[in-house]
């Protein structure tokens, strides 16, 4: 669990881990309601925009995740497998 502070302007920060967790970025908006005495604050999800171009289908939408983790760990997988199929030819 965070703990997490109102400032001066009425502001909360969700911290970065949080946000990255859940893929918030600074375009994110959210619908805030109480529910049993607690404040729950909801990502609004936007429709993806999908079309053609050309050839190719383009899908516009919010990240639902850290893009930057995700390659860098696609990255990772792709060397061990490269390592490995090297120290093991067939």
């Amino acid at each position: 669990m965070e703990i997490v502070r109102l400032d001066n302007f009425g502001r909360v920060l969700i911290p970065k881990n949080v946000r990255e967790q859940l893929g918030l970025t600074n375009a994110t908006q959210f619908s805030l309601s109480i529910q049993d005495d607690k404040l729950v604050l909801s990502p609004l999800t936007q429709p993806s925009n999908v079309y053609h171009l050309g050839s190719t289908l383009v899908v516009e939408s919010q990240p639902i995740g850290n893009l930057e983790t995700a390659i860098d760990e696609l990255r990772e997988e792709q060397i061990r497998e490269l390592i490995c199929s090297s120290e093991n030819p067939v």
